[in-house]
């Protein structure tokens, strides 16, 4: 007796059972439905993967948004002569929220990328 992964869930099983008791997967099906499982998990990783890609455009559009008004307001203090503190201009806080989210968006692709290539 071997241990083998259950070609649905990935989880430890015996060679010798029929049906995963994890997930009720039947391990005596046809190379058709194995093919059309890789398929499906395919098409699961391709829409999560789409999904965080729009997340990042996201994340650069709530830090952009954060950017132009800041720039407006350096353009004006070099044209008005004043000094623009950018420490204190509420754009600064859409910048770093944008950042975060982006880092955090690509962690979690970076994770989902690693864990589909373990399950090929």
């Amino acid at each position: 007796m071997s241990l083998i992964k259950c070609p649905s869930c990935q989880k430890q099983i015996s060679n010798k059972v029929d049906i995963c008791p994890h997930c009720d997967f039947s391990l005596n099906q046809s190379k058709d439905d194995l093919n059309r499982l890789k398929v499906l998990n395919y098409r699961k990783y391709r829409d999560q993967m789409y999904r965080f890609k729009m997340l990042t455009f996201t994340a650069m559009a709530i830090a952009i948004s954060g950017l132009v008004p800041m720039l407006w307001t350096y353009a004006q203090a070099i044209d008005y002569g004043f000094n623009a503190n950018f420490l204190n201009h509420w754009g600064i806080y859409l910048i770093i929220a944008g950042f975060a989210l982006y880092v955090v968006v690509r962690a979690k692709m970076f994770q989902i990328k690693r864990n589909y290539k373990l399950k090929k």
